[in-house]
């Protein structure tokens, strides 16, 4: 089985700094000696001498077990430094041992099963990380007890367990979806719910991952997806969460025949119908789009871009828009603008200028004269700069447009018949109605 890989971003440490406050219970059959052994091991936690610890903290481990939920905090943090002092193998699997003691113990002791099993699992996976399964099962059953109360590590490795066992042929698709479905609708809940930004912020990173991890698994093809959800949808039609889960996983896919299928089409209208939001209209655009309806996506993506607030989403919108214009309309003016908006709202959408060019050098051309009709190349050629200044990303596909354009500038010879020179600005006509800076093609 393939080893497992902790993420750095999540301190374990972090994990077992509870600062739980200590709950006064049943002191055993020797309260007295409970009291004086408890105050002796909680001296030398205080003083992070856990070697002397030790002896008081397994006494009262051992015969007054309820008294305090301390100690079971504490001892995570006593065993654990015992596991790390040990040289032979035998020695450490036995304090590993006695560490799962302490978790289960709290449990029996205090319940807190969700919180504890979590934490559990994530110790088994520090310790024992050759079993993977077993943590798997213990996190899962966590998440089950604990659901929108999880703790985000707990919901990151479940889902990283999930993708290792389904890499060593150990789960199923179906699991690694439904295992994703779940953990996503948690853990949105927990952003939405946030009011703290460091807290958020840290919730967004973990939604991230696990959408990483998830996706690298290449479980959530379309196929499966329409296999495991369509008749669920079908049974329930009506069920407005379950389709707009349908969406954000058919959404993730690779190709066209996610957008293209009868079961996208229908939750988005679903979605749609429960709720006009620019979300669920912007699902039924791109559906409409991947169908050829140009009429009815052209329709449902300006629904989508007046109720968008983001300015970022609102963006790509206008980017598939001005895209539905050029290939479905041709109609190059509306694209154009589609595309100009598409960059107010986002000044660095380097595809927006990429795809101005690309709409200029398929409008025909303007002009009457060679030098007039060959400028074109140079305004060209400026959409293409400006796409690769705003964003670095797109710069490997604009220096090939650069290249390919370039050669298309007027002459020298051409120039300098038509009284012309290098650096002269021009008008470009026709629909164009935009000034360039006149180059020659390099000799």
């Amino acid at each position: 089985m393939k080893t497992f890989v902790f993420f750095t971003g999540i301190l374990l440490a972090v994990m077992f700094s509870n600062s739980a406050v200590a709950q006064e219970g049943d002191l055993g059959s020797d309260p007295d000696k409970c009291m004086i052994m408890l105050s002796t091991y909680n001296e030398f936690v205080n003083q992070q001498n856990y070697k002397d610890a030790m002896p008081a903290w397994r006494w009262c481990f051992k015969n007054c077990p309820a008294a305090t939920r301390n100690i079971y905090i504490h001892g995570t943090t006593i065993v654990e430094y015992f596991i790390e002092q040990q040289t032979e193998d035998a020695a450490r699997e036995a304090y590993i041992d006695t560490l799962m003691m302490v978790f289960d113990n709290r449990i029996k002791h205090y319940n807190q099963e969700a919180l504890v099993l979590g934490r559990k699992g994530i110790s088994m996976l520090k310790y024992r990380n050759e079993q993977v399964k077993e943590a798997n099962e213990v996190l899962r059953r966590s998440f089950e007890l604990g659901r929108e109360s999880s703790e985000y590590f707990v919901l990151q490795y479940l889902m990283q367990t999930t993708a290792i066992l389904y890499s060593n042929e150990l789960t199923t698709q179906e699991d690694v979806v439904n295992t994703y479905s779940d953990l996503s609708d948690v853990i949105n809940t927990q952003i939405d719910n946030e009011a703290s930004e460091s807290k958020r912020a840290r919730l967004e990173e973990t939604a991230k991952n696990i959408e990483e991890i998830f996706v690298n698994t290449g479980a959530a093809d379309c196929a499966t997806v329409i296999r495991l959800f369509g008749p669920k949808f079908e049974a329930n039609p009506e069920d407005i969460s379950l389709a707009l889960k349908i969406l954000a996983l058919l959404d993730r896919g690779q190709t066209d025949d996610c957008k293209l299928s009868d079961l996208y089409m229908k939750c988005a209208i679903a979605a749609y119908n429960a709720e006009k939001t620019s979300t669920s209209a912007h699902s039924i655009a791109q559906s409409y789009f991947k169908r050829g309806d140009a009429t009815n996506a052209e329709k449902f993506y300006e629904e989508a871009i007046s109720l968008e607030e983001n300015s970022l989403k609102k963006a790509d919108m206008y980017y598939e828009l001005a895209l539905l214009y050029y290939s479905n309309f041709k109609n190059y003016v509306k694209a154009r603008q589609a595309a100009r908006n598409a960059l107010v709202n986002n000044p660095n959408y380097g595809k927006a200028y990429i795809l101005i060019g690309r709409l200029y050098a398929a409008g025909g051309s303007c002009g009457e004269t060679v030098v007039e009709k060959k400028s074109l190349n140079c305004l060209i050629v400026d959409q293409f700069i400006k796409a690769k200044n705003v964003d670095p990303s797109v710069s490997p596909e604009a220096n090939e447009l650069i290249y390919r354009y370039s050669a298309a500038f007027p002459t020298g010879d051409e120039l300098f018949w038509e009284n012309y020179k290098a650096g002269q600005t021009i008008t470009i006509g026709c629909w164009i109605g935009e000034t360039t800076t006149l180059r020659a093609k390099s000799e």
